[in-house]
C-alpha cells in the first residue's frame, strides 16, 4: 500500500478529475497534415514511464516501466520491437525492476540502463544490455539513488547523468559521468538547482532546464554544463517556470522547449513553447501548441525534415513545422492522452509511440506508428 501511495502522490500522480475522452478542440490550423497516426498492435504488457531505445540494427529495445491501475507494478521485463514484422517479443529481463529510469544507446551499440523506481525506493544500480548476446551485465552503481533521472550521450562517448532522487520528482543537484571503457560512474560536480530536463547542444555542452525546487516551487532557471571544463554556468531564465516538459535540438542549433506544467500538475499543463539560443544565452517565446501537454520528456522527436513531432500528453499528436513556424495536428488519435509514453524515430523515418497512461493512471500496452500519408 505504501509503494502505491508514494507513486500516486509523487512519481506519476493520480488525477481525480473529470475529463472528456478526447482532446479539447484544437487551435485553428489551416494546414493539412501530411502525417497520420495508426495503431499497429500491442506490446507484451502495459507500460508507462518506460524507455524505448533504437538499436543499431533498427530494432527498438523497450525496458521496464510500470503497469496496472495506478502504475502499481514495477517491471523488470524487456521486449524488442521489430519494424520489419511490426511485432514484439520478450527478451532477457533486467536484474532490477525499474520505472522512470534512463536508457541510452552507447557508441558501441550496447544500451546503458540506470536508476529508476523499484517499487519501494529509488535505485543507484545500473546495467548494460548487449543486443548481440541478449545479455544484461551489471556495472558499478551510481553514487546516488536516482528516479526520474535523465542521461545525455556526450561527444566523447561518455554519458552525462543528472537529476532524479529518492523522493519526489527529484532532489539531487549532483551530476555523474559514465565511462563505458571503465564501466564506472564518476562524480562530475553539482548544478545550482535540481533541474528536470537535460538536452545536448550542438557544440557538446548540455542545457539543463526547469524542475521543482524547495517547497515544490516550479523553476524557470537554466544552466549549461561544459564537459570540456567540467563547469556549470547559469544562463538566461525561461519565460515560464516548467516541469515535466520536453525539449529537442533544432537543426539551426537552438533548443525548443515544449509544454510541461506548473505546481498543479495535470490541471496546470501548458501549450506554450520557448526557444533557447546558445549564442545569446536567452530564451524567447515560441508558438503555441495545439494542445496542452505534460509528462512528455521521452515523447518529443525531431524528424528528418527538421520538423518536430510531439507525441505524448494528449490524444492527438502534432508536429512543429519549421517552415510555417506553427503546430499542425496529425491525422488520427491515440486511445488516450498517453502521459509518460515514448516516441522513437525508426530507421525508415516512421515514429513508434508506445504505452503511457491516461488521466486516471490506467496504463496501456498499445503501439502506434506516425507515418507520412501515402
Amino acid at each position: 500500500m505504501k509503494k502505491i501511495l508514494w507513486l500516486a502522490l509523487s512519481l506519476i500522480g493520480v488525477y481525480l478529475v473529470s475529463v472528456s475522452m478526447s482532446d479539447p478542440a484544437s487551435k485553428e490550423s489551416t494546414e493539412e497534415s501530411p502525417l497520420e497516426v495508426v495503431q499497429i498492435g500491442e506490446m507484451t504488457t502495459d507500460r508507462a514511464a518506460h524507455q524505448a531505445t533504437l538499436l543499431k540494427n533498427g530494432q527498438v529495445l523497450i525496458t521496464g516501466g510500470c503497469a496496472d491501475q495506478g502504475c502499481a507494478s514495477i517491471l523488470s521485463s524487456v521486449e524488442l520491437y521489430d519494424p520489419a514484422s511490426k511485432s514484439f517479443r520478450l527478451l532477457s529481463p533486467m536484474s532490477t525492476p525499474r520505472a522512470s529510469h534512463s536508457a541510452i544507446a552507447l557508441s558501441d551499440g550496447r544500451v546503458l540502463v540506470a536508476g529508476g523506481w523499484t517499487g519501494s525506493q529509488a535505485t543507484s544500480t545500473a546495467e548494460i544490455y548487449d543486443p548481440i548476446t541478449d545479455q544484461w551485465n551489471t556495472v558499478d552503481a551510481m553514487s546516488k539513488a536516482r528516479a526520474s533521472l535523465i542521461s545525455v550521450l556526450l561527444p566523447d562517448g561518455t554519458v552525462f547523468i543528472m537529476g532524479g532522487g529518492g523522493g519526489r520528482l527529484g532532489n539531487l543537484t549532483t551530476v555523474e559521468i559514465f565511462n563505458p571503457s571503465s564501466a564506472h560512474f564518476l562524480q562530475a560536480g553539482e548544478s545550482r538547482t535540481n533541474h528536470y530536463l537535460a538536452t545536448g547542444l550542438a557544440d557538446g555542452r548540455v542545457l539543463m532546464t526547469g524542475g521543482q525546487g524547495k517547497n515544490d516551487k516550479i523553476l524557470n532557471t537554466a544552466e549549461i554544463y561544459d564537459p570540456m571544463t567540467g563547469e556549470f554556468q547559469e544562463t538566461g531564465l525561461m519565460g515560464t517556470p516548467r516541469v515535466k516538459h520536453g525539449a529537442v535540438l533544432l537543426d539551426d542549433g537552438r533548443i525548443m522547449i515544449f509544454g510541461g506544467s506548473d505546481s498543479r500538475g495535470y490541471r496546470g499543463r501548458f501549450s506554450s513553447t520557448e526557444i533557447f539560443d546558445p549564442e545569446t544565452g536567452k530564451f524567447s517565446g515560441g508558438p503555441e501548441m495545439q494542445f496542452e501537454r505534460h509528462k512528455i520528456r521521452d515523447a518529443v522527436v525531431k524528424l528528418p525534415s527538421g520538423n518536430v513531432l510531439v507525441a505524448g500528453g494528449a490524444h492527438t499528436p502534432e508536429f512543429f513545422n519549421i517552415n510555417t513556424q506553427d503546430f499542425v495536428p496529425v491525422r488520427g488519435q491515440l486511445n488516450g492522452p498517453q502521459m509518460f509514453a515514448t516516441a522513437t524515430l525508426l530507421s525508415n523515418d516512421d515514429v513508434l509511440i508506445l504505452g503511457g497512461y491516461d488521466e486516471r493512471t490506467r496504463t496501456s500496452d498499445t503501439a502506434w506508428i506516425v507515418r507520412k500519408i501515402e
